[in-house]
């Protein structure tokens, strides 16, 4: 255990670190649509959330293991490296291709620096000390949700939105120089296989199930040969997948856990909220600057109800688990979002901000509900020797969930935008510079046209809203302390 002015330091150091990664998470569904706009290519605009969700995701299992090997400190500098580099990049991008693969690689960094903060701290606090810990971090969390929409907004709006990238560099160095400065590890090592094939398939399986879903329907079509083509490679990386994770010593996720009932329907849940969280983040905010003429930082401020809604429920949840159960919450959580999200299918040319941000924080109030239970429940039922691999799915589901459905949402925004705006440059409703000189005629066609692309985005999140409802009644039932998993003395 260090000692306390040095554990303080490097404690700042790591909250610093995980920090700059919720922010990047927030402030760039805020940046999006004017930078999508400026450079073109609406129809892959989902490709920029998506390749940093896929790439943060299928890294995190490797980099856990890589700081039992390799120590904590040299790992968090890897990780924070090429989040940084990333960054950088992604700041120059001159085209959406490039914006997207330098995504990519801020992804590679962002999957460590959480999972090595978080082992860090369990190596310099004790098991009391944690539970603290944990509520310092939601904190961390809570803050840049809430932050980053209106930084994203206002550094795009009163700069460029290739600011918000920039700004990750000077902190994550400072991050980085602290940890070097004040952690000090025991030169011990712990012996571990890396599942190396597996995280490769997984990610191979989900990049090629991404681009047939993203490329297929509105560049290739669906009978193109190259269509097929990924989507059987996707189906035979996926399938090598699951034999590996079957035969592995230390797979990178353990299909035993899944046996359980109650894991299984809070992996389906995680899925979801993933699926909505994300989808909420990358589509609302082109509705608030695409077809309300908004600024970005309107397109950031439409999503603020979210981000209070969700830390109030999820006190609430926190207060009452134990009296009421997993089970109550989460069909009471799944029916507020059934509610919000047909709030948000029923938008039309005149609905206001007002509409939106009510059904935003209806649906963070779902969230909260929901997230809870799915969590909790997950970590309560395994034994201690389990509980990092199990915590890591619920994060790895969740980001899963997100990549996938904002890529198939993506998919059927790009067809409907192209069937409704044919002949018109759809990045004119997402660059302010291009709006500013586009003929009235012009943006009331491209509103319109992105208002029916978007209508269709929200009734398919509405339908998964009401799947939400049907995972929820299939969680087993009783209280929370039936399902603690009971050690063996």
């Amino acid at each position: 255990m260090q000692p306390g002015r040095d554990r303080q330091l490097l404690t700042a150091a790591i909250l610093l670190g995980m920090f700059l990664a919720a922010l990047e998470a927030t402030a760039v569904a805020a940046a999006v649509p004017t930078a999508v706009g400026e450079m073109g290519g609406v129809a892959r605009y989902s490709w920029v959330f998506s390749a940093y969700l896929l790439a943060s995701t299928t890294t995190v299992p490797l980099y856990g293991k890589l700081a039992d090997l390799f120590g904590r400190r040299r790992i968090y500098h890897v990780a924070v490296a090429i989040f940084l580099v990333g960054s950088a990049l992604s700041g120059v991008a001159q085209s959406l291709e490039q914006l997207i693969l330098f995504r990519f690689i801020q992804g590679v960094g962002a999957g460590g620096v959480m999972p090595v903060a978080i082992t860090v701290t369990g190596d310099i606090y004790s098991l009391e000390e944690r539970a603290k810990m944990q509520g310092l971090f939601s904190a961390v969390w809570a803050v840049a949700s809430l932050v980053g929409p209106l930084l994203g907004g206002w550094l795009t709006d009163a700069f460029s939105w290739r600011w918000i990238f920039y700004l990750n560099v000077p902190f994550g160095i400072v991050s980085a120089l602290m940890v070097q400065r004040y952690l000090r590890e025991e030169p011990q090592r712990r012996e571990h296989k890396l599942d190396i094939l597996g995280t490769v398939t997984l990610t191979a399986g989900i990049t090629l199930l991404l681009l047939g879903l993203i490329e297929g329907p509105s560049v290739w079509g669906w009978e193109d040969p190259r269509t097929l083509a990924v989507f059987i490679g996707a189906a035979a990386s996926l399938a090598v997948f699951f034999w590996q994770e079957m035969r592995a010593p230390e797979p990178m996720l353990p299909l035993s856990l899944f046996r359980d009932r109650l894991i299984a329907v809070s992996s389906v849940g995680n899925v979801i909220l993933g699926a909505l969280l994300f989808s909420i983040t990358a589509y609302v905010p082109v509705f608030a600057q695409g077809v309300l003429g908004g600024t970005a930082m309107d397109a950031g401020t439409v999503l603020t109800p979210i981000l209070i809604g969700w830390p109030i429920a999820s006190t609430v949840v926190g207060k009452y688990m134990m009296r009421f159960g997993y089970r109550s919450f989460a069909i009471f959580g799944s029916l507020l979002l059934f509610g919000g999200g047909t709030m948000l299918a029923l938008v039309d040319a005149g609905t206001g901000r007002p509409w939106i941000m009510v059904s935003m924080m209806i649906i963070g109030m779902g969230l909260g509900f929901n997230s809870m239970p799915y969590l909790l429940a997950v970590q309560n039922a395994v034994p201690w020797n389990l509980r990092g691999v199990a915590t890591s799915s619920v994060q790895f589901f969740r980001s899963i969930g997100g990549a996938i459905v904002v890529a198939a949402l993506g998919a059927l925004f790009g067809v409907r935008l192209a069937q409704e705006g044919a002949g018109i440059d759809p990045n004119t409703a997402l660059d302010p510079a291009l709006r500013a000189h586009a003929a009235p005629e012009t943006l009331a066609t491209l509103s319109t046209a992105l208002l029916h692309a978007l209508q269709s985005v929200y009734l398919v999140l509405a339908v998964i809203c009401a799947v939400s409802i049907a995972v929820a009644l299939a969680f087993p039932r009783g209280s929370a302390a039936s399902f603690t998993h009971q050690e063996r003395t």
